[in-house]
């Protein structure tokens, strides 16, 4: 087996690859580390905030074009590290990779989705096998945690409609209730001027189905032009 965090696989699997198990999602917020303390609504105008996302980028734009953007990279403590050491005003991460590596005390705000929708998969831990390899499957099925299995499979048929991988302005969020499960999806411009934003719902067993939907919907509703 190999084990990845699900938002940085492609959305085609490899021919004779699958995902074997998805484990429980950790919460797939994404979160504002700020220098001075200071909430996203208090931040000065011009403010400098570190982040490698594209949909990071256009999504914090759309609200405050003001931001300047600058490229962040690095493990989860360097990028705090650089938060001090380039006297950034702030930097966006994960909030699944800032707790999971003990930095949670630093989170100075959890972004709300109506401001930072995340990226599909975020926050899961994918296990990918052969998908001949019956034995390993059985295996690795006894830790898959389905809500989240469903989940995934929604938002990754949302991306893969889309075409878009983890370097194109592409959000979502699948959330399963009662058996059944709502998608919300957006495409937005890299400037945060342009943005298309839809949602759809069914049940389980069609989550690959809604999340085609809702990405041939927003395709209709111009998000091809947009990408």
């Amino acid at each position: 087996i190999a084990v990845h965090s699900m938002k940085d696989l492609p959305s085609e699997t490899a021919p004779g690859l699958c995902i074997g198990a998805v484990l429980p999602r950790e919460d797939p917020h994404d979160v504002l580390i700020s220098r001075n303390g200071q909430g996203f609504g208090e931040l000065p105008a011009h403010a400098v905030i570190g982040t490698s996302s594209l949909r990071r980028i256009a999504q914090l734009k759309s609200r405050r074009p003001d931001l300047n953007m600058v490229d962040l990279r690095g493990n989860v403590e360097t990028r705090i590290r650089k938060l001090h050491d380039e006297k950034l005003d702030g930097i966006v991460l994960a909030y699944a990779g800032v707790k999971r590596l003990g930095f949670a005390s630093s989170i100075t705000e959890i972004l709300p989705y109506d401001l930072v929708l995340p990226a599909a998969g975020q926050g899961c831990v994918a296990v990918e096998a052969r998908s001949d390899d019956r034995e390993t499957l059985d295996m690795v099925n006894k830790i898959n945690h389905w809500q989240s299995q469903y989940a995934v499979l929604a938002e990754r048929a949302f991306l893969k409609t889309l075409e878009g991988g983890c370097q194109v302005p592409v959000a979502c969020l699948a959330e399963v209730k009662d058996r059944q499960i709502e998608l919300r999806g957006l495409v937005a411009s890299l400037a945060g001027d342009t943005m298309v934003r839809g949602h759809n719902y069914g049940s389980l067993d069609k989550a690959e189905e809604v999340g085609r939907e809702l990405g041939l919907e927003l395709l209709k509703q111009g998000a091809g032009q947009v990408l």
